[in-house]
């Protein structure tokens, strides 16, 4: 039969086993068939008779006990006041969810070619091609404003810094509204330095190369999720939309 080890003294040598029917069995040492000494949460099988067991397996030994131990501890994490918290921010108000969905965003390709792609932190890396692009329109008398945009494209890291703010907010019960339409406002000029950033590429380099430029470089996902979640954030700022997982 099947049962879990309730206990055992090294002292003396005994234990218990609970059986599946809920019945107890006490045994020896010498019964014992596992390679390491009975441990509390033990999953057995054994030969019960008279209240005593005898032949006594693990099955799976240590590491069911382990992962016994584990669901007492999460269940402990599950009921704690942090994630009552947790679940609370995520299921209460749409700031706390958009606010993970900017962070993630940020990291995801805002600039793709067939080359390479950026994501809207590594935009950072392209100041340098930006710079001859830009001296070189310059000369031809093209692509004015990517002087302009290698200067605003520091505005990209409002975004991320924006939605910590939102989830710092939230998590210490602070009023969301300024921070949600802030926050919103922000992803969205983030999601726009990238497009802006491409198209002001194509203007600055001949007509003949601008068609190519055209088909090989594409606005990635992390600039549509940025768009999305402003505009979403902006609405429940107002109030136009709420978190579907809100009671009430």
């Amino acid at each position: 039969m099947k049962g879990k080890i309730l206990g055992f003294s090294e002292a003396d040598g005994t234990g218990a086993i609970s059986a599946e029917d809920g019945s107890r069995y006490r045994f020896a040492r010498a019964d014992w068939r596992g390679e390491r000494p009975p441990a509390t949460g033990t999953v057995v099988d054994f030969e019960g008779a008279d209240g005593q067991a005898k032949e006594i397996y693990p099955v799976g030994g240590a590491v069911l006990a382990a992962l016994g131990n584990i669901n007492v501890d999460l269940g402990d994490i599950s009921g704690s006041p942090q994630a009552d918290k947790v679940k609370s921010l995520l299921t209460g108000s749409l700031a706390t969810p958009l606010a993970v969905v900017v962070l993630i965003a940020c990291f995801l390709p805002a600039i793709t070619s067939p080359f390479d792609s950026l994501s809207l932190f590594g935009l950072g890396d392209s100041r340098t091609g930006m710079g001859a692009l830009s001296r070189a329109a310059a000369m031809s008398g093209r692509g004015g404003g990517l002087g302009m945009l290698e200067t605003l494209l520091v505005l990209r890291f409002g975004a991320p810094l924006a939605a910590l703010w939102l989830i710092w907010a939230a998590w210490s019960g602070k009023a969301l509204r300024t921070a949600t339409l802030v926050a919103g406002v922000a992803a969205i000029v983030a999601g726009l330095l990238p497009i802006m950033l491409r198209s002001a590429a194509i203007d600055a380099v001949p007509d003949f190369m601008a068609r190519q430029m055209s088909d090989s470089v594409g606005i990635g996902i992390g600039v549509w999720l940025l768009l999305l979640a402003g505009a979403a954030l902006i609405a429940a700022g107002f109030g136009i939309i709420r978190n579907p997982l809100a009671k009430g």
